[in-house]
């Protein structure tokens, strides 16, 4: 395949490795949610909520990254399955919720991006905005929380994005504050 692109489309060895990092990351990714719906296929609804709400915040802030398939399926399961079974069973009122939510806001704010081993420097720019992003969505969140009645969906997101900023802040603690996340996880 490699011989083809550079033959057929003039492609560099560089864009070549771009290609397979990007085809290897998305089976990945959707491998995992996959087998993740399949285990959540009763909550189904729920699940592709949570995810979208986890989506949208890690798109913006990074967080934890594993280097082993398996050490960021257990990670991001460990996530869904707080989210969606064993935290929605802890009450919390609906005023400390948003106070919860409006803290998050702030955090993830101050605390992110967080980004991985191979991404590439951020310009402060590009900074400004994705923090910008972060704290429109939990604001969207918290006002959504403030105007809809309780029910699952909304239980859900919120420990989502609980469980979201409380591994930013763990990632930015185990940077030890340095800008950009280098080997979190596991180091080999």
């Amino acid at each position: 395949m490699s011989e083809f692109l550079k033959a057929q489309y003039d492609f560099s060895d560089y864009q070549i490795e771009q290609l397979k990092f990007f085809g290897k990351t998305f089976f990945s990714e959707f491998s995992k949610l996959l087998i993740m719906g399949f285990i959540f296929r009763h909550q189904i609804g729920v699940y592709f909520f949570a995810v979208t709400i986890m989506l949208l915040l890690r798109i913006c802030t990074g967080g934890l990254h594993c280097r082993k398939y398996i050490s960021c399926f257990l990670l991001t399961f460990s996530y869904m399955f707080l989210s969606l079974v064993v935290l929605p069973m802890v009450p919390v009122n609906k005023v400390f919720q948003l106070i919860l939510l409006f803290i998050c806001m702030l955090a993830n704010y101050y605390v992110g991006p967080v980004t991985s081993a191979v991404h590439g420097a951020l310009t402060d720019n590009l900074v400004k905005r994705v923090r910008i992003q972060a704290f429109f969505v939990i604001f969207i969140y918290l006002t959504l929380s403030y105007i809809v009645p309780e029910n699952p969906y909304i239980v859900a997101g919120f420990w989502v994005i609980i469980l979201h900023t409380t591994q930013l802040v763990a990632a930015r603690i185990i940077k030890k504050g340095d800008p950009y996340e280098r080997k979190i996880c596991e180091n080999h």
